[in-house]
């Protein structure tokens, strides 16, 4: 007795369609799923800080300002460094870090012959697993 596979078009239409249609419909539960998950995680997040936050109180005095934080001492800067670059290490820092940073110095690193950029990629590539 030999098996003999279908390989009518009608078969193998009919199997691909149904296969795709079942990835497809896995995916919208699944998406439909997260959607409610986050819907959900966000409720719960804002009720909590609700309960959380102090009610304000009115007061008759008023509150007294702090005074500002002194300013930080400016950069010991390398002499080949120009301000411009500075300025534009000094924003990226700020940018990335927040307000409250300190730079304290600002000098050039000897990298050798190979640009940084390339030398990362090497170590990245050539990383063992």
């Amino acid at each position: 007795m030999t098996i003999v596979a279908d390989t009518s078009p009608q078969f193998t239409t009919t199997l691909v369609v149904a296969g795709m249609g079942t990835v497809f419909a896995v995916l919208i539960i699944l998406i439909v799923i997260f959607n409610l998950y986050g819907k959900l995680v966000s409720k719960l997040e804002s009720g909590s800080k609700e309960h959380k936050k102090p009610k304000m109180e009115k007061s008759a005095a008023p509150v007294p300002m702090a005074k500002p934080a002194p300013a930080a001492p400016a950069p010991v800067v390398d002499s080949s460094v120009s301000p411009e670059i500075v300025a534009a290490i000094t924003a990226a820092i700020v940018a990335s870090e927040g307000a409250g940073v300190t730079i304290r110095s600002i000098r050039k690193v000897n990298v050798g012959s190979r640009n940084p950029w390339a030398a990362a990629a090497i170590a990245d590539n050539t990383r063992p697993f």
